[in-house]
């Protein structure tokens, strides 16, 4: 939807204009800036439904990145007359204060609210929207890391509000604390699917209220996402010849959607032109994270050309449904506790990588299965449902085939970076550029070859922190 920043101190108007220019990719459409008591708080707008010009004020101050999917609910239960998400947290906070606010929200977000001289920063608890913070030289917060960076906060001043937390800061003191989470409740041992599935739908149903795109490599995760939201286009990348071009083309003509599906066979070129924008985008240049950015670099891309401005990605599904092999070996009592472990750090692994890299071409990222309620569902179900007979995912396998066809439903896939030929090209590429060294076929392990690889596009790295 958008992207904030604020600042305390000396020239803090100043901070923040600097910052928002920063990620005017995040907002393309407006921008708009509040001060108060040397505070002062931005936001860069990203117009997708009737967006409320932010930050919001009166006496207290708003600036907030996300959706809220129940804020028509909420606005109705308060009698406010209003089509703004933003308006109506606005409202709540101004009515019951923060973290009343906080307990009846189902969305993603990150927002700030100031008041009396006091900065209060929140969290979704999936942690599905960034939010940074240092506190370098005095007070400063924003969307990505590079905003921070360029008003003068060095890499270990910053930090990451965590998922679920509110941190306020006053006065030159910080205070932060957890204020939303999931609830365990009563484990299920039998017959969740027809639950997940539905669970699912709803989630689906309530992310699609303007027209969306879809992330789509052929898998189980985005095939169901596909197959309930049958109007939307479908974006993959790959290179040309990989696995994951057949596969996809495959599992849209099995779903009946060749029709919708766009997909671009990427060449080296094109390839090595793209990864300093995406390592400015993720700021990293960890070989892993670039290769699993580049193929959503350029769906996003190519998204944002045909006019989409949200896109649905399956990111959730491996870690709430143990997806990854690691698990295949794990007792029930060991998996339930590396999932929950995964869950808490999807964010930082993950979603933000996700974000930055679609927000680069002004596109939102949505999470269906990060939902609320498709979370505390999935925690109740139990570890031996999710691997069956060494079958990874097997209660997700199975509510999706209530709409998806077997062959779907009980393949496997490869890991997106491999599949999608990313991976060994980045290989080549490195090859190409390392020098002193005869083959670079005859190094030995892939750490090796990462670590090759991440000295190749470390100058990348380096040059977009001084842009």
């Amino acid at each position: 939807m958008c992207g904030i920043a604020g600042a305390a101190g000396k020239d803090s108007e100043k901070s923040v204009r600097k910052m928002l220019e920063v990620i005017r990719h995040r907002g393309p459409d407006g921008s708009g800036i509040f001060s108060q008591s040397g505070i002062s708080i931005g936001n860069v707008l990203l117009k997708i439904t009737g967006e409320k010009t932010q930050p919001i004020s009166n006496c207290g101050a708003l600036t907030y990145n996300g959706e809220i999917y129940n804020f028509r609910e909420i606005a109705k239960a308060l009698d406010l007359k209003t089509d703004s998400d933003s308006e109506t947290l606005f409202e709540m906070i101004k009515s019951g204060g923060i973290e009343t606010a906080v307990g009846e929200l189902d969305g993603d977000y990150a927002f700030a609210y100031i008041e009396n001289g006091k900065i209060s920063l929140v969290r979704d608890p999936a942690g599905v929207k960034p939010l940074y913070y240092s506190t370098g030289n005095g007070f400063a917060f924003a969307s990505e890391k590079k905003a921070l960076y360029t008003i003068g906060e060095s890499k270990s001043e910053i930090k990451t509000l965590k998922p679920g937390h509110m941190l306020t800061f006053c006065a030159g003191n910080i205070i932060e604390k957890k204020v939303s989470g999931f609830p365990s409740g009563e484990i299920l041992a039998k017959d969740a699917q027809d639950l997940l599935f539905e669970a699912i739908e709803r989630s689906v149903k309530k992310r699609q209220f303007v027209p969306c795109a879809i992330a789509f490599s052929g898998g189980l995760d985005s095939s169901l996402l596909a197959a309930l939201c049958r109007d939307a286009k479908l974006y993959s990348a790959g290179m040309a010849g990989s696995h994951d071009i057949g596969q996809t083309e495959k599992a849209a003509m099995l779903l009946e959607l060749s029709d919708n599906l766009h997909l671009h066979e990427l060449t080296m070129d094109e390839l090595e032109s793209a990864i300093p924008a995406v390592i400015r985008a993720i700021e990293s240049c960890d070989p892993m994270k670039v290769s699993i950015a580049l193929p959503l670099f350029f769906a996003s891309k190519d998204a944002h050309r045909d006019g989409f401005r949200v896109m649905l990605s399956g990111q959730g599904a491996d870690e709430l449904f143990a997806g990854y092999k690691r698990y295949e070996s794990m007792k029930p009592s060991e998996l339930g506790i590396a999932l929950k472990k995964d869950l808490d750090n999807i964010a930082e692994n993950n979603l933000e990588r996700d974000d930055a890299v679609t927000m680069a071409n002004s596109v939102e990222l949505r999470v269906p299965y990060l939902d609320r309620n498709v979370i505390e569902l999935a925690l109740r179900i139990a570890p031996e449902l999710k691997i069956h007979n060494g079958i990874r995912k097997y209660i997700l396998r199975l509510a999706a085939g209530k709409i998806l066809p077997d062959e779907l439903v009980w393949k496997e896939k490869k890991a997106a970076q491999y599949s999608s030929g990313i991976y060994s090209a980045m290989e080549k590429i490195a090859e190409k550029r390392v020098q002193g060294r005869e083959s670079f076929g005859e190094i030995s392990g892939r750490i090796e070859a990462a670590r090759l690889i991440y000295i190749t596009l470390y100058p990348f790295f380096t040059a977009s922190r001084t842009i």
